[in-house]
């Protein structure tokens, strides 16, 4: 009995430090009783998706959760000839994390398919058999070697710190001619200048390569969320941003990119160390010298944008907060009630789960878009770090560095129009103001779904630690395709509900399309492995498909199809082990790739006519009135409100019935109790008929 609890003890210990490396969420969960859910019928058209090439293993895999890293897509593709001696290239590296057995080390392996299609044996990048993981990569685009770093304890001090390493293919025409693994964030000694923190871990890296502003220069970009808590407990997970610069011909043996510039974000900063909310966020960097953070805290929208090489930065943060009414039961009880029994504020908000997404740059580097999902809270809750994880729906974000405006699309889930910036309402889809309908007992129906591939009850563990969002591109023929798991027919198994008892753990794949750049998109087509489905694909046939990541790229196949390599993870049991579920036995990384039919721009647009104008205000920088032109093209109330650079109302300058045609309002920087404002940046926004608009103005005194 004693061996027993030996072994148990044990094996709880190895539990806890697998686990002791992993994201933790933001906030915590209110439970919530959906038994009153409904299934949303598609209504938007489905383009066809295949596979071209039929799922390949890679490696068995012990490690069943996130193979490919949180951020990363870890399928980069090279350029047809690796520089400078030109050898062929054109394949494919896949870094990615695994266990080769149910007790040895997490490594950082590698794969590489060549042009032909052929997989070569995963071999172990680092010679060093230390656990390692969560590795970020990108492949550079002139000698066509691939760039990996990972994180790992490697020092006395026993703090997480960021290797890196490369492989020389442009040396020798081929893979596995790997650079020793060397430092690229040394914990805490690189970041304490910056943050004034001597305790910090910035990990799970992310690795980028761009232009340099220096002649015959490459950028080679590394950042890392710190895995330390805060004082109050929370980890927030600011950023820490280094970038170095190599030469043409400087890829070789001798080179370990040593000199590392480095800096962190006083806003991420502020937010972590003060504990004001969690930066959901990723990195994208563009080909023509853009770097950018882009994601969400709490109710609000934010965007770090450097237009020179990460050496200068414009910060924004606007609101993304929308009030919504609180339904009533039939009973005359409200759905979201405070702790003293009277109704919540109720509002939609980008979701506190949904981070492990990537950014893409679109339409000539204009638009910044990442994929994430939205949710319902209540003020109350959100003032005690709460939320509710079960309303979760994905939905297409991007910013337009022209405009300077935040975006965004009902991916899963529409109401009356998916690109009205207006958030679809799960229990109002019509958008009459109305509750759509009761069950039999009375209570409000909510239609619900979960990109997730697994649901065991618990809507956090679904949505935080399984929900996966990746992007993929073809810059010049404008397609973006957005890729997820789906789980909402296994949900409705696991609460019995009649008629999708054979869903039991059974998830599919979800993929959309756009043709335009990211702005309008298809609904999502599906792919499974249930035989008598209408999605079904037998090449699927006895898997349990889970972490799927899209290539870097789109390959044009013809006018209106693309290829898309993908990995992902067949799990041989329902559920993470490493996260607690599910069984010990380990799966297999497989490599595929899909056909997929992108309509001609126009047909999936289902585009709303502007009807307002709002131009830029007059002066502008402005001391100390200014005036803003607007306009509608049909009668309805109209809305200018002014808010300042953290999201917060500074004034309401119009709410009133407006008839169609053109009007101006004057400000005179003052906020709501006629108090003059602080010089700064601030944002005017319009509102009519589900449609809104927003423009940016500086006040210098």
């Amino acid at each position: 009995m004693k061996k027993v609890a030996t072994l148990m003890t044990l094996a709880l210990l190895f539990t806890v430090l697998l686990a002791n490396d992993l994201q933790v969420p933001a906030r915590t969960p209110i439970n919530q009783n959906l038994s009153h859910r409904v299934v949303e019928q598609n209504n938007r058209e489905v383009y066809e998706v295949d596979f071209l090439v039929a799922p390949q293993q890679i490696a068995l895999s012990y490690y069943d959760y996130m193979p490919g890293s949180y951020n990363d897509t870890p399928l980069h593709f090279q350029p047809e000839t690796a520089g400078p001696y030109g050898y062929p290239a054109g394949g494919l590296y896949l870094p990615f994390m695994t266990q080769e057995t149910a007790s040895s080390l997490r490594r950082i392996y590698y794969s590489y398919i060549d042009a032909s299609g052929n997989i070569s044996t995963a071999a172990a990048i680092s010679p060093n058999a230390i656990r390692e993981g969560y590795p970020g990569s990108c492949v550079d685009y002139v000698t066509g070697n691939p760039f990996v770093a990972w994180h790992n304890v490697i020092e006395a001090d026993e703090s997480y710190d960021c290797s890196m390493s490369y492989d020389m293919f442009n040396v020798v025409g081929g893979p596995g001619l790997w650079k020793q693994p060397f430092l690229c964030i040394d914990n805490p000694e690189d970041s304490e200048p910056y943050t004034l923190h001597d305790n910090d871990e910035f990990i799970w890296p992310q690795v980028w390569i761009g232009p340099s502003p220096i002649t015959d220069m490459r950028r080679v970009y590394v950042y890392g969320n710190n895995y330390t808590s805060n004082l109050a407990g929370y980890s927030n997970y600011n950023s820490l941003l280094g970038y170095t610069d190599v030469q043409y011909d400087e890829v070789n043996f001798d080179m370990s990119l040593t000199e590392w510039t480095y800096q962190s974000f006083s806003e991420f900063d502020d937010w972590h160390y003060n504990d004001v909310g969690r930066a959901i966020k990723d990195m994208v960097v563009s080909d023509d010298g853009q770097v950018a953070f882009i994601g969400h805290r709490d109710d609000q929208y934010f965007l770090y944008h450097s237009a020179d090489y990460g050496e200068s930065w414009d910060f924004y943060q606007v609101p993304a907060h929308w009030d919504v009414f609180n339904p009533q039961n039939t009973d005359g009880s409200y759905v979201f009630e405070n702790t003293d029994g009277s109704p919540g504020e109720l509002y939609i908000e980008p979701n506190s789960d949904g981070g492990h997404f990537n950014v893409v740059f679109t339409e000539d580097n204009t638009k910044i878009v990442y994929m994430t999902a939205f949710g319902l809270n209540t003020v109350e809750t959100a003032s005690n770090n709460q939320y509710y994880p079960a309303h979760f729906h994905p939905k297409i974000v991007y910013f337009d560095t022209v405009t300077e405006e935040f975006k965004f699309v009902d991916l899963q889930i529409t109401g009356v129009d998916p690109y009205d910036d207006q958030p679809m309402i799960p229990y109002d889809l019509n958008e009459d103001g109305i509750v759509d309908g009761w069950d039999e007992n009375g209570n409000v129906e909510f239609v619900t779904c979960l990109p997730s591939h697994f649901f065991n009850g618990d809507y956090q563990d679904a949505c935080f630690h399984e929900s996966l969002f990746k992007l993929v591109t073809n810059n010049e023929m404008g397609w973006v395709a957005a890729f997820f798991m789906d789980g909402r027919y296994l949900e409705e198994a696991y609460w019995e509900t009649p008629g999708f008892e054979d869903w039991a753990e059974t998830p599919q794949f979800a993929i959309s399309v756009s043709s335009d750049h990211g702005v309008h998109w298809s609904e999502p087509a599906y792919m499974n492995a249930k035989t008598d489905d209408e999605n079904y694909h037998p090449e699927l046939d006895g898997m349990q498909p889970c972490y799927c990541y899209p290539a870097d790229q789109i390959i044009v196949e013809d006018d209106t199809h693309g290829s898309i390599p993908i990995i992902f993870f067949d799990d041989n049991s329902y559920g993470s082990w490493i996260q607690n579920e599910g069984q010990n036995n380990g799966g297999n990384l497989m490599y595929a790739e899909l056909l997929v039919e992108f309509p001609p721009v126009g047909t999936n647009n289902n585009e709303i006519t502007p009807i307002l104008t709002l131009n830029q205000n007059y002066p502008n920088p402005f001391n100390p009135t200014t005036t803003i032109e607007f306009a509608t093209k049909e009668s309805g109330n109209v809305t200018i409100d002014i808010f300042n650079v953290k999201g917060q109302k500074v004034k309401t300058l119009v709410n009133e019935f407006k008839a169609a045609g053109n009007y101006y309002v004057t400000w005179n920087g003052t906020d709501q109790n006629s108090k003059p404002v602080d010089s700064g940046i601030y944002f005017y926004k319009m509102s009519a008929k589900d449609q809104s608009t927003t423009k940016k103005m500086v006040l210098l005194k």
